[in-house]
């Protein structure tokens, strides 16, 4: 969808013109007037901007897709880890040909809704799981810093959802003497800014 404010403009001025022109003009007025080429200028402004919007736009889901690919190899590890800590009868079973890498890319209702039994579940994080999890994330680290000038790039929003969502990782994976309970904080917090960012338009 283009969000340019400009071309609105050049569509009002267009149909301006074309009504000025059809309610003042006597026959043989067109040659010789103006307006036919402020109506040939508003054309070429909507086009050529239009045609400028759309490669921007594009460009920007193709970042945010790589932002977001990096991000699902990141915490689809660590979502299917956590899953498997809660009881039981708790625990989300995922379709055949569905994974957590996915869930998280796509922002899928299988992720939210580990995000909501986070929320209101207990969760039992032995230390070997913490360490998976803090290993995991430390082998991603230096490709998701690389990624905060690629959100910088789409907008403030996105430059500060992503900003946020980095320093959780650091701080999960740096942790040396996490417990169940503060994992479940942080994670479920991790969780909620991934799901905001990945909301987020462009």
């Amino acid at each position: 969808m283009l969000k340019n404010p400009v071309i609105p403009v050049f569509a009002f001025l267009l149909g301006l013109f074309a009504i000025w022109f059809a309610i003042e003009s006597r026959q043989g007025d067109f040659v010789g007037s103006m307006v036919p080429e402020l109506i040939g200028f508003c054309l070429e402004g909507i086009f050529f901007i239009g045609i400028f919007t759309w490669l921007q736009e594009r460009k920007d889901r193709e970042r945010k897709s790589e932002i977001k690919q990096s991000l699902a190899g990141a915490m689809g590890f660590a979502c299917q880890v956590i899953n498997s800590c809660l009881d039981e009868k708790n625990q989300i079973q995922l379709p055949g040909n569905d994974n957590w890498t996915r869930q998280a890319r796509m922002n899928g209702r299988h992720l939210k809704d580990l995000l909501g039994r986070l929320t209101s579940r207990p969760l039992d994080v032995s230390e070997e799981q913490i360490q998976a999890i803090q290993q995991l994330l430390l082998t991603r680290i230096s490709t998701l810093d690389s990624l905060l000038s690629v959100s910088a790039q789409l907008s403030h929003a996105h430059l500060s959802a992503y900003n946020m969502i980095l320093t959780e990782i650091h701080k999960i994976s740096k942790h040396h003497y996490y417990d169940s309970s503060e994992l479940k904080a942080s994670f479920t917090n991790l969780l909620r800014l991934l799901v905001s960012f990945n909301n987020e338009a462009i």
